[in-house]
């Protein structure tokens, strides 16, 4: 009896075991790149003659490639707030970097600082309140890890179980602080991580929000080398040697991934929170890009690779969005999203074609956080691309364009079609009307 008994423990412990490495296996993991300030051709998988990005060429092509990805704001932190949550800038509130401060208070002033890091609490908290695609993971028995960008406070009151940044607002956690690290001075702490869930048998997210090739464009030399004779000035080079070293540091992880025997299990899902331009004539900065509704601002490529359940596949025609990002990753594995999530599965290329419209808000950098009722308020231009078709609607008036002839939207076709005009108003009031339920307010497109 003492025998059976001890059997029966032994069988019991074994079988435990093994039903929670078969939960783990039916839950794969999941690697989120986000790269920063980065123009939507300069991949080597995109046709770039000059820049080289071997590693995320090589998951492109094993992966579902939608050559016509948007931002949902041409802004890092209303476009980072939208891939967590899933909703569109004029719902959480998010709408730019900072909050705006009183005339003759400065965000760089020491004196100043205990005043804007009040604001920015107020600024963040609203973030509390929305879905969070990386809250339902933790909840669903991931292990989840916060490098690089991040805007919205302490990592770790958000879903995260393990983070770089701290987000304290008081100790200058504006965006990322210590987790800014990642990829341009260490490697390790996503090392750390992945042995730690795998010793745990438990399925990781990574959010490797990499600052990289933002600005400062200062890559490694034996990166710059290499496009100092090939870019035609001296910015250019050194913004095209800081995309390689966003693209040497996702090789690292793959490798490291590889190692471990955990890449075949680990789904990669690849976007950029916004465009850029460089400016020939200044370094760190860019032109007709960034903050702007323009298609070198608001376009990107966006892809999600995994050998075991996704055909290789690049798509030229079909629409997909940054809202689709937090559905996705979700229904990959195998989590319901929460209702407020819109977004559609990037993994159904038809249901994307059936949709075949996205959308982009563009707001102020700096927000007035006694205005946030009025959808109006710091709203610089909303976008509907529809087809082939943009609407850019400013406050003060209406571009067209017709993209497949002019995919570099410079020619603005409103006088000539008001009746697209007309319709694609429609479309984009409708939008912003059915979409207001996170904030309460009339839906003002002008």
């Amino acid at each position: 009896m003492r025998q059976f008994c001890c059997v029966s423990i032994w069988l019991s412990v074994v079988l435990f075991a093994l039903a929670g490495q078969a939960a783990k296996a039916a839950k794969p993991n999941v690697v989120f790149i986000l790269s920063d300030d980065q123009g939507w051709t300069d991949y080597g998988f995109m046709g770039h003659p000059y820049v080289q990005t071997p590693n995320l060429d090589a998951l492109a092509r094993s992966g579902l490639l939608y050559e016509r990805g948007y931002v949902t704001a041409p802004l890092c932190r209303p476009s980072l707030a939208s891939l967590v949550s899933g909703l569109y800038p004029h719902q959480t509130g998010i709408r730019g970097n900072d909050p705006l401060l009183p005339i003759g208070k400065s965000r760089r002033s020491q004196k100043d600082k205990p005043f804007s890091a009040k604001l920015r609490n107020r600024m963040t908290a609203p973030m509390m309140e929305h879905p969070s695609f990386i809250r339902t993971l933790k909840e669903n028995g991931y292990a989840t890890l916060q490098t690089g960008k991040w805007w919205e406070g302490n990592p770790l009151d958000h879903g995260f179980t393990d983070a770089m940044t701290h987000g304290d607002h008081f100790r200058g956690g504006r965006h990322g602080d210590d987790g800014l690290k990642i990829g341009r001075e260490t490697m390790k702490p996503i090392y750390d991580f992945v042995d730690k869930a795998n010793a745990n048998d438990q399925p990781f997210f990574v959010w490797y929000g990499v600052f990289l090739p933002h600005a400062p464009h200062n890559a490694p030399d034996r990166l710059l080398d290499k496009y100092q004779d090939l870019a035609p000035d001296e910015p250019t080079a050194r913004y095209w040697a800081n995309v390689e070293w966003l693209d040497e540091g996702c090789g690292q992880m793959i490798d490291y991934l590889k190692k471990k025997q955990l890449y075949e299990d680990t789904i990669f899902v690849y976007t950029c929170d916004n465009g850029w331009v460089q400016d020939p004539g200044k370094l760190n900065n860019s032109i007709r890009s960034k903050r702007e509704p323009v298609e070198a601002g608001i376009r990107t490529p966006i892809f999600i690779t995994h050998g075991k359940t996704i055909q290789p596949q690049r798509d030229t025609e079909i629409l997909a969005s940054n809202i689709d990002i937090a559905t996705t990753i979700l229904r990959a594995c195998g989590i319901k999203p929460p209702s407020a999530m819109t977004g559609l599965d990037l993994r159904d290329p038809t249901q994307l074609k059936k949709r075949n419209r996205v959308f982009v808000d563009v707001y102020e950098h700096d927000s007035d956080l006694d205005q946030l009722d009025d959808l109006g308020s710091g709203l610089m231009a909303r976008v509907v691309i529809d087809g082939w078709d943009k609407l850019i609607a400013r406050p003060e008036r209406d571009e067209l364009y017709d993209l497949k002839t002019d995919p570099d939207d410079r020619n603005d076709l409103a006088s000539l079609k008001a009746e697209k005009v007309k319709k694609l108003s429609g479309i984009l009031d409708a939008w912003v009307g059915n979409n207001t339920s996170v904030i309460n307010s009339s839906p003002p497109r002008r």
